[in-house]
């Protein structure tokens, strides 16, 4: 969908919140012409924030893939309380690349070295950022009026021969709002033959 021809102005969560009045931004620690993530996401009401928009004294570690995700996530927190300094609702799809191969990250920062090239580390390393934002974020006047919603874009190996291996796309998802949401395990698996 993202690369095909005739993907703008589809129904998509940019429209629905920007119609509601939100900022709507999508950030992503690279450059979002990888993939006509640019394209698209412009094309369907997002403001961009990428790579090209960091200041040299924002970007601490990068990799083939862009910067860490703790860089992301400083930009992130600098862009929602400017937006929230504005009194004005915020949407924002945050898109960090940390446990996608080489798999490389800041050293020290975990028990694993951030140059080890190995998946665990990886996605250790996420697991450590998404902790560091929702400290920084618990800080913001904004956070008890936020939901957070945590997903992967797709499993490991999901290329295929097909050009939608669903099976590769069954992903978990977290909802994080202590502010409206109590804490609850909802499982759901559907299986096709």
């Amino acid at each position: 969908m993202v690369k095909r021809e005739g993907n703008k102005n589809k129904f998509s969560t940019g429209h629905l919140f920007k119609e509601k009045g939100y900022e709507v931004k999508f950030m992503y620690v690279g450059d979002a012409f990888f993939d006509n993530m640019e394209d698209f996401f412009s094309g369907n009401d997002y403001e961009i924030v990428d790579k090209k928009t960091f200041a040299p004294n924002e970007i601490t570690f990068a990799n083939i893939w862009g910067v860490c995700d703790e860089d992301m996530y400083n930009k992130a927190i600098k862009v929602m309380n400017k937006e929230a300094a504005a009194n004005k609702p915020f949407f924002n799809h945050v898109m960090t690349v940390s446990n996608h191969r080489p798999f490389t990250y800041p050293n020290g920062k975990i028990d694993i070295p951030g140059d080890a090239k190995f998946r665990d580390g990886g996605v250790k390393y996420t697991d450590y950022a998404l902790k560091k934002i929702f400290e920084m974020a618990k800080k913001q006047p904004w956070f008890t009026k936020t939901v957070f919603v945590i997903l992967a874009d797709h499993c490991a190996s999901s290329a295929g021969k097909t050009e939608l291996p669903a099976d590769r796309y069954r992903i978990p998802a977290m909802i994080y709002s202590p502010g409206f949401i109590e804490p609850q395990k909802y499982m759901h698996f559907h299986v096709t033959n």
